[in-house]
């Protein structure tokens, strides 16, 4: 699997993990900040995800966003 699927992965799991932690704030949001609830469809890989607050949630989509918007445009690593 190549850069580019592996953000989209992680871009796919943080978004649905921000979905579920908006419908859990609804409900009760201190639970909802930042705890890892057992959810047989949370993938693995990204369980860190479930213990990120909303507000970290959102850096790191954007962070994700701008990382696969770079490799897009041939920017492998910017830092070089």
């Amino acid at each position: 699997m190549d850069d580019a699927e592996l953000l989209r992965r992680e871009l796919r799991a943080a978004r649905d993990e921000l979905v579920r932690k908006g419908a859990d704030e609804a409900d009760d949001p201190v639970a909802a900040a930042s705890q890892l609830p057992l959810m047989p469809e949370r993938d693995d890989e990204f369980l860190r995800l479930a213990l990120m607050s909303v507000n970290e949630l959102e850096t790191h989509i954007d962070r994700l966003e701008r990382d696969l918007d770079d490799l897009k445009n041939g920017l492998d690593h910017p830092d070089d």
